[in-house]
């Protein structure tokens, strides 16, 4: 059954989980570019880089950042979610669906992807890909270049050949997740076809990264903490074998580091 009131999220509060990560200077500032701590020290450690090839794999939590077990009966929601930066910037918790391995940093010709297919976790519950956006990851620091990259797939339609791209920063350290914009109206990321990039980036490890936005925080200031709850946060559900972490869209270069933590609520 849905908790349905506030009583009912308070009754089924689980333990709120810590997390704390080290920064370092992230790449330019700029439309959609952000970075994932995933792989930087702190509390949880560092997690390992993806290794499922380039046709990828559904991912199933409870992942390796913010830990979390199904509920036994009833569904999940986020209840709580906050975050003290040392920098200015804004807080995504996602959920990560999909990830590959084995892109050519290199290569300026189409790699074509045949894709396992998303987990049913997208907005509806399903695998259609309603509200599933992708992003590029880095896991070993790249090297200068700075590229029109274009991801095309399958929406959450159906329909084949939409295409989403990104200007890609230079030497992007590790960590950085540069999102994809669509070019045109479409729905959310289904399956992912073909992915190109106009010049090489030269070194380092990058992987494509299907995921959902679950919870957003602004943190205007630094040193300064902010937090949504149950209500302020519109409670959106948390599907059995959700894999959470977060995403900082940052203001400035500088290096930031984490002081936050996760609420869920099951009933």
């Amino acid at each position: 059954m849905a908790i349905t009131t506030l009583d009912g999220a308070i009754s089924g509060a689980q333990p709120r989980v810590p997390y704390l990560k080290t920064g370092i200077a992230m790449a330019a500032v700029g439309a959609m570019r952000a970075y994932n701590p995933r792989y930087a020290s702190g509390n949880p450690g560092p997690a390992t880089a993806p290794s499922a090839g380039i046709n990828g794999t559904a991912v199933t939590g409870p992942g390796t950042q913010l830990t979390r077990v199904n509920p036994a009966t009833g569904n999940a929601y986020v209840m709580g979610l906050d975050m003290c930066p040392s920098s200015a910037g804004t807080l995504w918790l996602i959920d990560r669906l999909w990830e590959n391995s084995a892109l050519v940093t290199t290569s300026v010709t189409a790699q074509a992807i045949s894709a396992a297919s998303l987990p049913a976790r997208d907005r509806n519950g399903t695998a259609s890909g309603a509200d599933v956006m992708a992003a590029i990851e880095w896991s070993a620091a790249g090297g200068a270049g700075t590229p029109s990259v274009t991801l095309t797939y399958t929406d959450q339609t159906g329909a084949t050949g939409k295409t989403a791209t990104f200007t890609g920063v230079t030497t992007p350290p590790v960590g950085t997740f540069e999102i994809f914009m669509p070019t045109a109206a479409s729905g959310g990321v289904r399956t992912p076809t073909s992915f190109i990039q106009s010049a090489t980036r030269t070194s380092g490890a990058m992987h494509l990264v299907l995921f959902r936005t679950l919870a957003s925080v602004p943190c205007s200031l630094a040193n300064v903490g902010n937090a949504i709850d149950f209500l302020t946060g519109s409670a959106p559900r948390v599907f059995n074998d959700s894999c959470l972490e977060p995403i900082w869209i940052p203001s400035a270069t500088t290096a930031v580091n984490f002081f936050g933590g996760y609420i869920e609520t099951q009933g």
